[in-house]
């Protein structure tokens, strides 16, 4: 009789064990990622409004499909975002991309972007002198504190957020 248990257990066990194996992953085949906020278009005016009037600390991020730096810098960005979000730090990327909206959503999925980006297009280099991107703007309570051009660290990004919070 004991033998019969044994017997049963084993029998569920191996069954058990090989419906994870069916139901797992196999090699080559990754679970699908959590999907990015969609990147949505936003009008200059618009854009010029939200910085004007903002309260609080914001930190735009001017980037393109195209930029290797603006990739590379997603995940600070991220790590950034959920560090200070809660304390009041709205971080927002903008899209410059000539090709409208969708050249840039491929790189917020790949990069499982947690914050909002939004399409404003070209213009956007003449209208806030870009002189290249990445870009940075620190803004608080409404005024623009700093341009921050090319790649930062988070070290660097921390520590001025942390300043502006003061």
């Amino acid at each position: 009789m004991q033998i019969a248990n044994i017997k049963i257990r084993l029998l569920c066990l191996c069954m058990i064990v090989g419906a994870g194996f069916l139901l797992g992953p196999f090699p080559g085949r990754h679970a699908a990622l959590p999907a990015s906020p969609r990147i949505e278009t936003m009008a200059m005016a618009e854009l010029k409004r939200y910085m004007a009037s903002g309260q609080g600390i914001n930190l735009l991020f001017f980037t393109a499909a195209w930029c290797g730096h603006c990739k590379t810098m997603l995940p600070t960005l991220n790590r950034l975002y959920r560090r200070f979000h809660e304390t009041g730090l709205e971080l927002m990327g903008i899209s410059i991309d000539a090709g409208g909206p969708s050249a840039m959503q491929h790189v917020l999925d790949e990069k499982q972007v947690d914050f909002p980006v939004f399409w404003v297009g070209e213009t956007a280099v003449d209208e806030f002198r870009l002189f290249g991107i990445p870009m940075i703007f620190l803004i608080k309570n409404g005024r623009l504190v700093e341009k921050i051009p090319g790649t930062c660290s988070y070290a660097v990004l921390e520590a001025k957020i942390l300043d502006l919070i003061k």
